[in-house]
């Protein structure tokens, strides 16, 4: 029996994504390097904040994420495209990195509105406090895409395709003007995630991106 690529037959929805927040990684994020535990941390002060901010984190956090993978048009000397959205690749480093692919996923992830809500009500009486809750609130936002990418790259494997690396609107010239077309695509509404006038994702913990699928030679 032929194998079926579940995300190009519908778009796949995931709630209350199960998730860590580790002290570790919010290190990095913050650019604290050599130590991976806030016990480890000469300023124990600092610490306390940081381990207020993940322990708020754990009550606001609301993981939700949507995926769709497309089959890409691809013609000679031509821009890769999707059927449902022409014109969504523009820019010459998503170009060059869908030319060799034959499917796209595109993704979207959000840790919900209520940690960024809390850290801007926050700032001006506790801004120490809004500081390291944003910091925390980025980290998850990338480790929720980090697990879709995950389930797309199980799936992908099976059928003897490999990822690129995630490309995300935003960066390079495949600016945020691709944002509109991402949210139709997938329906960003489902998942509570909205766009503002200037394009930037509400809730700003958010994350989109594409996906390329790379045939295993």
């Amino acid at each position: 029996m032929a194998l079926i690529i579940e995300s190009l037959q519908r778009h796949i929805i995931l709630n209350n994504i199960p998730f860590t927040i580790e002290e570790e990684r919010v290190l990095r994020e913050l650019r604290i390097s050599k130590i991976t535990s806030l016990k480890e941390m000469p300023e124990q002060n600092i610490a306390r904040y940081i381990k207020k901010a993940i322990d708020t984190g754990y009550g606001l956090i609301e993981p939700k994420a949507i995926y769709r993978t497309y089959r890409l048009i691809r013609e000679e000397g031509k821009t890769p495209e999707v059927e449902e959205m022409p014109g969504l690749f523009f820019g010459k480093k998503v170009v060059d990195m869908l030319l060799p692919c034959h499917y796209v996923t595109l993704l979207l992830t959000t840790i919900g509105p209520k940690l960024p809500d809390m850290a801007d009500a926050i700032i001006k009486t506790e801004p120490t406090d809004a500081f390291y809750l944003e910091y925390v609130g980025g980290w998850m936002a990338d480790y929720m895409a980090d697990r879709v990418e995950d389930r797309v790259q199980a799936e992908c494997a099976k059928m003897g395709y490999s990822l690129t690396f995630r490309y995300a609107p935003g960066y390079g010239d495949w600016t945020l003007d691709a944002q509109p077309m991402i949210m139709k695509m997938l329906g960003s509404e489902k998942i509570g995630v909205r766009l503002n006038e200037s394009n930037i994702m509400i809730p700003r913990k958010s994350v989109s991106a594409a996906l390329g699928w790379i045939p295993k030679k």
